[in-house]
């Protein structure tokens, strides 16, 4: 923390959180903190013991906790649709989402989310969280399936004839 004061012979005492105020100098350091709401103030003491009434304050979160992101729901394992939804959330609020489809780029995304014109073959979507200190989920959420739209097609390609005395048929396909 930098801080003046419009007196240049004054002095300055800092206080963070519920500690006592102890002399200090601009800038102001502080390492080592837990996670958790801060409130560093200072003021300024002039020569002549004047103290500043109300001092300078500043409040803030540290959070070093990466946020967890979980899949909801997603298109069956094997699908025949070229169409994907998936929903999601993470165990921190509020945080933005990026998802990624395949080895595209990761891009900001909501929930749900839904990717249509899905080619035949095997797919992975991930999605991953960060929440509001900057913090990235360093393990998405991901889940694999793989899309057939292509319909099967069955042939015969052996069968008794079309008139026949014999009570049994066998078929080949």
């Amino acid at each position: 923390f930098s801080f003046t004061s419009p007196d240049p012979t004054a002095t300055f005492e800092c206080k963070l959180d519920g500690g006592s105020f102890a002399a200090c100098t601009s800038p102001a350091a502080y390492s080592g903190l837990a996670d958790g709401s801060h409130t560093f103030q200072v003021r300024a003491v002039a020569p002549a013991t004047n103290t500043d009434a109300s001092p300078a304050s500043y409040t803030w979160t540290v959070d070093t906790v990466l946020p967890d992101t979980s899949i909801a729901s997603n298109p069956p394992a094997l699908s025949n649709s070229s169409s994907a939804t998936f929903t999601f959330t993470s165990n921190e609020s509020p945080v933005t989402f990026e998802c990624k489809l395949d080895s595209g780029a990761w891009g900001s995304c909501t929930t749900p989310v839904t990717y249509t014109g899905v080619a035949d073959g095997s797919h992975t979507f991930q999605v991953r969280a960060t929440d509001a200190a900057g913090n990235v989920d360093a393990t998405p959420a991901s889940y694999a399936w793989t899309v057939d739209t292509t319909a099967p097609d069955t042939s015969i390609t052996a069968n008794p004839p079309a008139a026949t005395n014999s009570t049994n048929a066998t078929f080949t396909f």
